[in-house]
């Protein structure tokens, strides 16, 4: 008698974490894919509109032309170090994948600063050609941090959790996937 309901209760056991399973199974595929695909929103961009992480691409590129003028003045050492070092940062956390949306928006409001800092301590040292450059390379720097000002990325997203991740039954079901909700592009609270 107590074989059988130990049997019995194995039996009921087993059949939950099946059903578990299957249910955790048909959440990844579902939600779990809807996370990814918002997430994805930042490299792939919305509305016809290139990707933030293409755009920031772009704004490195400049930040690289601007780094190898100023890698010829010693004058501008410190000016050139700081944007190196952000620069550097920022293309490491692009280039692997798992994106801390707040510490790399953080990052570029520094790299604006430093390149503008170095830009600056470079307009009296250089002429001709070089002094053309700076000019280029503060417009392309312009123009990619204006596309990503215009961005929908955060509307997408905030849509995504308004009208999917937070409400019933994903709202109780989200714990069961492998992805987390897509962050939004802005501060993470560094200075």
């Amino acid at each position: 008698m107590i074989r059988k309901t130990i049997i019995k209760i194995l039996a009921v056991i087993v059949a939950l974490l099946v059903l578990f399973l299957i249910l955790r199974g048909v959440v990844e595929s579902t939600l779990g894919k809807k996370i990814a695909d918002a997430a994805a929103l930042f490299d792939k961009g919305t509305g016809g509109q290139p990707g933030i992480s293409e755009e920031l691409k772009a704004r490195l590129q400049a930040a690289d032309g601007l780094q190898n003028i100023a890698a010829k003045y010693d004058q501008v050492y410190e000016e050139y170090s700081a944007l190196r070092s952000t620069h550097n940062e920022l293309r490491e956390m692009l280039n692997s994948g798992n994106y801390d949306l707040g510490r790399m928006f953080d990052l570029n409001e520094t790299l604006s600063k430093n390149f503008a800092a170095c830009r600056e301590a470079l307009e009296p040292l250089t002429e001709g050609k070089a002094h053309a450059a700076l000019g280029e390379f503060q417009t392309a720097m312009d123009e990619a941090q204006r596309v990503i000002d215009v961005s929908g990325y955060n509307n997408a997203i905030r849509e995504f959790l308004g009208k999917v991740l937070n409400r019933f039954p994903a709202s109780l079901l989200k714990g069961l996937v492998k992805e987390s909700a897509p962050a939004l592009w802005e501060s993470g609270g560094a200075s």
